[in-house]
């Protein structure tokens, strides 16, 4: 029996070790894959299509790829959730860059965040389609009325950005999604006007900060909402 018990425990150890180099394989390529899509995303979305980028800058991306990927990997369990997420992610990065640089937002990438949107509601299940519909509305209408009764106020782009993104998460994250944002956006805008620098042309690119806090809508959005009803 002791022969036995010992060949039994050796045989899950041996199964142990084997998930394990499995699981860190999986995990390693995801890091990698994450980092690739993201340097990608660096070539294509700045200025000069990348060159020139400091090296710094381009490693900080490359990691921040790979955190996204096994973020979305060990969230999501399904396949097509964690590849849905993960491509929101990486238009998420394309807008904040190209705005950046640019001070644009391109309609091709709302329009792939309209693409995810449908494509979640099977990936994704769980949004009813009238809080999808809310959340294209509740941020993107205010944004639109600001904008035409304050000209420069928010772009085009930051309009369609925030519909687009709407109808993929839904009318809370969005809400606090864009909460995040603004508050991001007003506390850079402030310190630029202490230190008495200022935006390309004096305009400060809202793009990054609504994709920083679509980013932080997505991660603690919950936890978040929690808070601030308790």
């Amino acid at each position: 029996m002791s022969a036995e018990r010992a060949g039994e425990e050796c045989t899950n150890l041996g199964e142990v070790k084997k998930e394990l180099v499995i699981h860190l394989i999986c995990n390693i390529a995801a890091a990698a894959a994450g980092a690739a899509a993201f340097c990608m995303i660096a070539g294509y979305c700045s200025p000069g299509n990348g060159r020139g980028s400091r090296p710094l800058c381009t490693w900080i991306f490359r990691g921040t790829g790979g955190i996204t990927a096994l973020y979305c990997l060990h969230r999501y369990e399904e396949a097509g959730a964690c590849l849905t997420m993960f491509g929101f992610f990486c238009i998420l990065a394309a807008v904040a860059l190209t705005d950046l640089g640019r001070r644009e937002i391109p309609d091709m990438y709302c329009a792939a965040v309209v693409i995810l949107a449908f494509i979640s509601a099977f990936t994704l299940p769980g949004l009813p389609v009238w809080e999808r519909a809310a959340g294209s509305l509740c941020v993107s209408l205010p944004f639109l009325v600001v904008a035409v009764a304050v000209p420069g106020a928010f772009g085009g782009g930051d309009v369609k950005l925030m519909a687009a993104c709407g109808l993929f998460l839904g009318v809370k994250i969005t809400a606090v999604a864009a909460a995040a944002g603004i508050l991001l956006a007003g506390c850079a805008g402030a310190g630029l006007v202490l230190s008495g620098r200022r935006g390309k042309r004096g305009v400060l690119a809202l793009g990054p900060f609504l994709c920083a806090g679509m980013t932080a809508g997505v991660i603690w959005g919950e936890q978040m909402i929690q808070w601030y009803i308790s």
